[in-house]
């Protein structure tokens, strides 16, 4: 497997049970043409009757390379002969034939790695070759844990056709520059290091920075093909953008932020932010159960144990309320239960931090759908000044370089 792949693969937890032996023999991911068309092909039976366990298999599928939206395959016949209906939408979501969207029908034999077969336009006027060859599986070390091997090898696959390149755009944090690169597929400008003062150690942070990127590539691509289409050439472009807040040789935060929608009734307005360990290289921030652990923010905080985390969240949740008080317009509405700030066990929480240059910043993100203005107010986020930290700050931490006064 080339380092490309085994980059993609990074981000899956690891899980090391064997591939099923007893799959049908046509079941997997193919690679070949429709014509002259480059696509790439997950053959399933679907999640009731395929032979994969693990994970969610939707049916079969496939896309023209390298473009990002899949076209479903029905499977209509099973046999010596396979017999497809190709449509734009995802299965089970249509209630009668006429509101299939139906693009094209297929028949195909597969002997072995070997599948030939014709795709058919619906009028039935005319037809193309379909020529695919099978290609090996990403092995169960490699795929994500109760995931399954069939969709996530068809995804790392197309994946290797999308190019990463520099956007053009920079921004600097003194000895440290932050550039951003832009995918083929959509367009996601994501940060990686410029300038910075260790070579081998920026290396290692932008592989696990490429290892983001790709992430979000994947989990936009799903996004989209979760939502019933009606035209052949969805609008790809994203609406939501990534913006760095702090960087140093030791530390990154960046925020995600925008709008979604992957389906339901509303697109999805939403923060996220992140925070890194430049040194280790590795995630210490953006989700609440990370946030306030050792292993999380705990690398430079007293937050060893369960009475310090609390000591801790009384702290900066006490800023943080303090703030909504002072804010007349939207403090009663978004500073109040609606989060469950005093329902939850303390030590619990729902927060993330995140390091703006003048301190850390505490964001609350568990506001409800309804109350998505609430994700950006006064208050939230409450920053707290680097000062106010510095009885927290662990006896001999090395990350935060920050002079405090």
């Amino acid at each position: 497997m080339n380092s490309f792949c085994s980059i993609f693969a990074a981000f899956f937890a690891v899980i090391t049970s064997a591939i099923p032996t007893g799959a049908a023999d046509w079941e997997g991911v193919f690679e070949g043409t429709i014509g002259t068309a480059k696509v790439i092909v997950e053959l399933n039976a679907g999640a009731e009757k395929s032979e994969y366990k693990g994970g969610y298999l939707e049916g079969a599928r496939y896309s023209y390379l390298p473009k990002p939206i899949d076209i479903n395959l029905m499977l209509d016949e099973e046999g010596n002969v396979l017999r497809f209906t190709e449509t734009l939408l995802q299965h089970g979501r249509f209630a009668e034939e006429t509101d299939k969207k139906i693009t094209g029908k297929w028949s195909l034999s597969v002997n072995g790695d070997t599948a030939l077969g014709t795709w058919t336009s619906p009028t039935g006027d005319s037809s193309l070759p379909i020529s695919l060859t099978r290609v090996d599986l990403l092995p169960m070390s490699e795929v994500p844990k109760d995931a399954n091997p069939l969709p996530t090898t068809y995804e790392t696959r197309w994946l290797e056709t999308v190019n990463f390149n520099d956007a053009g755009t920079a921004k600097s944090f003194g000895a440290v520059e932050v550039r951003f690169t832009k995918d083929s597929a959509f367009g996601i400008a994501f940060p990686v290091l410029g300038n910075f003062p260790d070579g081998a150690a920026k290396a290692k942070v932008n592989a696990m920075l490429l290892t983001q990127h790709m992430k979000s590539v994947v989990e936009y691509r799903n996004c989209l093909n979760g939502v019933p289409s009606d035209w052949s050439e969805p609008e790809t472009e994203p609406q939501f953008s990534y913006d760095v807040d702090y960087a140093s040789p030791t530390l990154l935060s960046y925020t995600e932020s925008g709008s979604v929608f992957c389906g339901g009734a509303h697109p999805s307005n939403y923060i996220k932010v992140r925070t890194f360990d430049l040194t280790a290289p590795a995630q210490m921030g953006g989700d609440y159960q990370l946030d306030l652990a050792p292993q999380g923010f705990g690398r430079l905080l007293k937050l060893a144990n369960r009475q310090e985390r609390i000591a801790f969240e009384r702290f900066v949740l006490g800023r943080w309320k303090e703030g909504a008080a002072k804010d007349k317009e939207m403090g009663a509405d978004c500073g109040t239960g609606w989060i469950e700030l005093d329902d939850s066990p303390e030590g619990e929480k729902e927060l993330t931090l995140s390091f703006l240059e003048n301190g850390i910043a505490v964001n609350r993100t568990d506001f409800p759908h309804a109350l998505s203005v609430c994700l950006s107010t006064s208050f939230n986020p409450t920053i707290i000044p680097w000062r106010d930290l510095k009885p927290w700050l662990k006896d001999g931490q090395t990350l935060l370089t920050t002079e405090i006064k």
